[in-house]
């Protein structure tokens, strides 16, 4: 999971005290979210929310565009999406060059499932994850 690494602050414009409730939501979800990944096995990344919505996600080229302006269009490559579609694919991306997962260049291999076989292949469990040991450990165990 890669979030924004945000001001919460920042963004809440209003007047007394409701800056500092809103920057706690925030701070709590964020908690919540950590606590929930770590418990299902999967990383939690807040990365930098810098641009996140200028940067181009196709090929990185960043285009100033005021707020009102919805879609991302880019001049550089022709790459259109909505502009928050952009920005998390940004996130997402950043998130994964974060914990060292590397995009490919190549396009994607395409595969079907096995028809001969009496082990569904619908539900793949990745070798070294918490889900798997816990199921190795009970199956063990009975």
């Amino acid at each position: 999971m890669a979030v924004e690494d945000l001001d919460a602050k920042g963004l809440v414009e209003l007047p007394g005290n409701s800056r500092n409730r809103a920057g706690t939501a925030w701070g709590t979800f964020l908690r919540m979210l950590q606590y929930k990944c770590k418990r299902e096995g999967t990383h939690f990344v807040a990365v930098d929310a810098k641009d996140t919505t200028k940067e181009c996600a196709a090929c990185g080229v960043k285009t100033d565009k005021p707020l009102w302006v919805r879609e991302h269009s880019c001049p550089s490559c022709g790459f259109e999406a909505d502009r928050d579609a952009n920005a998390a694919w940004n996130i997402l991306s950043r998130g994964l060059e974060k914990v060292g997962v590397d995009h490919s260049e190549s396009p994607p291999v395409e595969t079907a499932l096995p028809v001969d076989t009496v082990v569904s292949a619908k539900r793949v469990v990745e070798t070294g994850s918490p889900t798997l040991t816990e199921r190795t450990a009970k199956a063990v165990s009975e």
